[in-house]
């Protein structure tokens, strides 16, 4: 659907256009969206009458549908909202479906994992003896309906126990099935209501989608993403400064640049991390970074972030908590020596624009306008994804010498091989790692002075 949605909903209120409307993308939007329709149509003191909302996952077809069919108690449009429309899923989308199953049970969403779960297992055609049969443990037919090579067996044998322990009827699921929704818009709803379905996932090779599209019906909600399938810079900082504005907040810049790296592409989940950081900075118009980095928990890219910024200012007390941190959280010392390795690769990048191409151009000290009016005035970001990425990076990269970068490279290779090959603790490989890195510069100025 290209057209305003406002507009839309006012052509459906004057009979015009098609009364039905599919929302499809991401979880938050679709909600918010949901809730805008029905403000629209339906006036808030006729709700209990002129709105029904139905669970697709469970209520039959033919319960939404006698609600269309039945005229409103007050003049005007009735409302029928159908959360969770399970009529747009299809065997194609299999391996789809299993994945994304996998990744709402990894970031701890149990119920919507167990639920697409079982979206998938009824476009599979299974039965409700075949799931009774299904033992915990024995994943062996779970894997092949997730289209799975069987990698992630922890997870599918959690997600199966979890399954197991709620009241599933496949049987009644069964039932619900697209062919009435079709019929319907072929024949037409009736003037007095409006069908507004919202889904988690769809194939829009499905025929009934493309219906939804001729009408003009179908509208994907959702930021824009990049190749990566990443939520794109220009549109998290878009949702970002609309949520804040609304608040009556604004950041400073480098407040932003930390809630872009710690947010991930779960917009709900980004929603509420900056309704902490609002009620946490109180009456104050401005979110500094200070408040970020107490309150804002780290979803993304910036996971380790703080880490590597504590190693590249030398604060191996800093350093060693902050590792000790992550790896309660469960994350793999490989993962992290990777992490540090990359920020000291951008760091020798980094050195080598400071002793070269930006000898001339670069003060210590100069702020990011400057930075961006004689350092990077017409070209784009060089060692991260944005101009300031590209200034802090710069920042840090003052504190090193090259030589001294190249002897911490030597350091993560001798750490890495050390890690692969040796029964040593992983942890302590990474400590001594650390604290060679942020103590090898005090070392060297103190054999300095005691030659002098």
């Amino acid at each position: 659907m290209k057209r305003d949605l406002t507009s839309f909903v006012n052509d459906a209120k004057n009979g015009k256009g098609a009364r039905c409307l599919l929302l499809f993308g991401d979880d938050l939007q679709i909600q918010e969206t949901r809730e805008r329709v029905i403000d629209l149509l339906v006036p808030e003191d006729q709700r209990g009458f002129n709105l029904e909302r139905f669970d697709g996952r469970s209520a039959p077809w033919e319960q939404a549908q006698a609600a269309l069919m039945t005229p409103p108690f007050f003049p005007g449009i009735k409302v029928v909202s159908i959360e969770n429309a399970p009529y747009f899923i299809s065997r194609e989308q299999k391996g789809e479906l299993g994945e994304k199953v996998l990744q709402l049970w990894g970031d701890g969403k149990r119920e919507e994992a167990g639920k697409l779960l079982i979206d998938l297992l009824v476009v599979e055609g299974w039965t409700q003896e075949q799931w009774e049969r299904l033992e915990p443990g024995a994943t062996r037919e779970l894997i092949k309906a997730l289209g799975e090579d069987g990698e992630d067996r922890q997870q599918i044998d959690a997600l199966l126990a979890f399954c197991k322990s709620q009241e599933i009827d496949l049987s009644r699921r069964r039932g619900v099935q697209s062919q009435g929704l079709a019929e319907l818009l072929e024949r037409g709803l009736p003037e007095w209501s409006f069908l507004l379905l919202t889904a988690a996932q769809v194939d829009r090779r499905m025929r009934l989608y493309k219906r939804f599209d001729e009408l003009g019906a179908a509208l994907q909600l959702g930021l824009e993403r990049d190749r990566t399938g990443k939520i794109s810079r220009e549109s998290l900082l878009e949702f970002i400064n609309q949520r804040l504005g609304q608040a009556g907040k604004r950041l400073e810049v480098q407040a932003r640049e930390m809630i872009v790296q710690r947010a991930s592409s779960d917009l709900r989940n980004l929603s509420q991390e900056l309704e902490k950081l609002c009620l946490y900075a109180g009456e104050r118009s401005t979110i500094r970074a200070q408040d970020v980095g107490m309150i804002f928990t780290d979803h993304g890219e910036g996971w380790v972030f703080d880490l590597t910024r504590a190693i590249a200012e030398g604060d191996p007390s800093a350093a060693l908590s902050e590792l000790a941190r992550l790896i309660s959280r469960g994350e793999h010392p490989l993962k992290l020596l990777g992490a540090i390795a990359s920020e000291a690769r951008r760091l020798l990048a980094a050195r080598q624009l400071l002793d070269g191409e930006f000898r001339a151009r670069w003060r210590p000290g100069m702020s990011f306008a400057q930075f961006q009016q004689r350092v990077l005035p017409a070209g784009g970001p060089l060692l991260t994804r944005n101009p300031y990425g590209d200034y802090m990076c710069l920042l840090r990269a003052e504190r090193f010498s090259m030589s001294r970068l190249r002897r911490h490279m030597d350091g993560i290779h001798d750490a890495d091989f050390r890690l692969k090959s040796s029964g040593g603790n992983p942890r302590l490989v990474i400590e001594r790692l650390i604290l060679g890195m942020c103590l090898s510069e005090k070392k060297g100025a103190v054999v300095a002075r005691a030659s002098q």
